[in-house]
Order: structure tokens, then sequence, then C-alpha cells
């Protein structure tokens, strides 16, 4: 049902990035999450541009961070799906 509602790739990786004990580079998520790179690539360029997420160099690797506004988010996405699939 929750399908329905709400694109399930891009809610998939907002409830992902709520664990924030991972560091979560770009190919890392796309593996958790089972999407591809290009995908999360473009996905968290468009969520950065909304201030959903942070995105820090550390070298080669990009990590990946909710905002504020972006764990909100990630919250409410989390609340949808429970609420429809009980």
């Amino acid at each position: 049902m929750f399908h329905l509602f709400a694109r399930p790739k891009p809610c998939k990786i907002m409830s992902v990035l709520k664990d924030t004990e991972t560091a979560w580079h770009l190919s890392r998520l796309a593996k958790a999450t089972d999407t591809t790179y290009v995908y999360v690539t473009n996905l968290v360029s468009k969520l950065e541009e909304e201030n959903i997420l942070t995105v820090e160099s550390r070298g080669k690797k990009r990590v990946v961070k909710l905002t504020e506004k972006g764990t909100k988010i990630a919250n409410a996405i989390d609340e949808l799906r429970n609420s429809l699939e009980s």
C-alpha cells in the first residue's frame, strides 16, 4: 500500500540515512538500498539543493548526512509507512 503514496527508492534512502552511526558514502548507500550509484548521486544532489541532507568530502569519499529538516522528513516517511502497513 505504501508504494501507492510514495516512491519506494527515495523513501528507503531517507530511512537508511536515519542511522547516524554509519558513515553513509554514496556507494554504501546504493548497496544498502538496492539502487544504482547513479540513482543515488542524482537523488542526493536534488536533496542537497533542498537542504534535506549535506554532503561532506572525506578524501575520495563523499559522506551523506541528514539535516534537521531531513530527519523530520525521514521520521514522517517512517510514520506513514507504519500507519499504512498496520
